[in-house]
């Protein structure tokens, strides 16, 4: 009897809980792919989202191509961004998820004013992911949501799709809140902008075609931009954090007859790999990096006479390489010291791990202003893993030539 009473009341109790009580059905809901925030007049924030267009009867698009048939921008200004979202919200016949969300874009109006009031929102908001890429822009960013994309369905796609290729140094929500709260280190953002693809001519008419370029990083000082670091800066950021990917970089050779008077040719080198190790030091109250570069890479170009089956060539356009690295990463430290006075890299949680008492008792309340201060040393070790499929060189003497 006892049995049969705990089987009736497990019945019971499976079919109380059987169901989908809160399902909400695709067809009720406005699927969030993209958004943007704007600061307004009267210091309000305007929310653009860039919502997928989900008809039950012909799916996202029934050609499945053009962006202004898969999406649709609305937007919406509010004293916050949950007073916007729930003003948009009005006007729309469906849910608003935020689940799907790929990138938050900010305008840089709003970012140098502080971005602390989306950061909040993405931070609390349930169905918000903090692995969405926050992005920066110089002008509005909802411009960049208008903006039809070239080879995806939707327009952030597009973009997320160029900020995976980690050619900038990228930050998600997340990223940027811990470096918010972190001592030792300031956030970071990529900047995206839309590019003309034809090249740089400004002449350019609307009917060029454009597209979406990772043109650099915005630098923050706590939750404000303060300014940009463009493209070569930005790409040597990558090499100071060990990361590489899709980068090249280019030295002039001199000519060892005249090297003060004109040039033997240049060398492009495809970088495969980088590795940096950074040791603080001491002295009193001297403070010093050394940042060690290791980099991999393989010679794609050489319009110089050198012939790579010589080791003593090879020697040549190694030194040469590792005397740009190092060009390079200083000068780009240096901007962060006294252009910036913004430590992206992370170079006060490096003392913080290396001395931490002497961090604690000195440093943690006035790391901003002691690090435009520190002394940088940068040694670079370049390995050439190869040469391509040919070792001599297209640009031959004037005197092989001759028959």
């Amino acid at each position: 009897m006892r049995k049969t009473l705990i089987l009736i009341l497990t019945l019971l109790i499976s079919i109380s809980l059987s169901g989908c009580w809160s399902r909400v059905e695709l067809n009720d809901v406005a699927i969030v792919t993209g958004t943007a925030i704007d600061l307004a007049e009267d210091d309000k924030l305007q929310l653009s989202l860039q919502i997928l267009k989900v008809k039950m009867t012909k799916g996202i698009s029934e050609k499945g191509g053009a962006s202004d048939s898969a999406t649709l921008v609305v937007s919406e200004t509010g004293e916050t961004i949950l007073d916007a979202y729930h003003l948009l919200q009005k006007k729309l016949s469906r849910v608003v998820i935020f689940s799907h969300n790929r990138v938050v874009i900010v305008g840089d109006k709003f970012a140098r004013s502080g971005i602390t009031p989306a950061l909040e929102f993405f931070s609390r908001h349930r169905e918000a992911r903090g692995s969405n890429f926050l992005l920066t822009t110089q002008g509005k960013a909802k411009d960049l949501l208008m903006t039809p994309p070239n080879f995806e369905i939707f327009t952030v796609e597009e973009i997320r799709e160029e900020e995976k290729a980690l050619l900038m140094e990228s930050a998600t929500v997340r990223d940027f809140i811990f470096r918010l709260l972190e001592q030792g280190i300031e956030p970071l953002s990529t900047q995206v902008q839309v590019v003309p693809l034809n090249g740089l001519d400004s002449s350019q008419s609307q009917n060029d075609p454009s597209g979406f370029g990772m043109v650099g990083v915005g630098i923050f000082n706590n939750d404000k931009l303060i300014g940009w670091m463009k493209r070569r800066d930005a790409e040597t950021l990558l090499w100071i954090k060990g990361k590489v990917k899709n980068t090249a970089i280019t030295v002039t050779m001199p000519d060892e007859k005249a090297p003060n008077e004109r040039i033997s040719g240049k060398i492009s080198a495809q970088l495969y790999k980088a590795k940096t190790n950074i040791k603080p030091k001491i002295q009193g109250d001297n403070i010093s990096f050394e940042i060690n570069v290791h980099i991999t890479g393989e010679i794609f170009e050489n319009s110089t006479k050198l012939n790579f089956t010589e080791v003593q060539s090879l020697n040549k356009v190694q030194h040469a390489l590792e005397q740009e690295i190092e060009k390079r990463v200083t000068s780009t430290v240096e901007k962060l010291k006294k252009q910036y006075k913004s430590d992206v890299i992370g170079l006060g949680i490096l003392l913080h791990r290396a001395n931490k008492k002497v961090w604690n008792e000195k440093y943690s309340k006035q790391w901003q202003e002691e690090f435009p201060k520190v002394a940088i040393q940068t040694k670079a070790h370049f390995k050439i893993v190869g040469t391509g499929r040919v070792n001599d060189s297209m640009f031959w003497d004037e005197k092989k030539l001759d028959k």
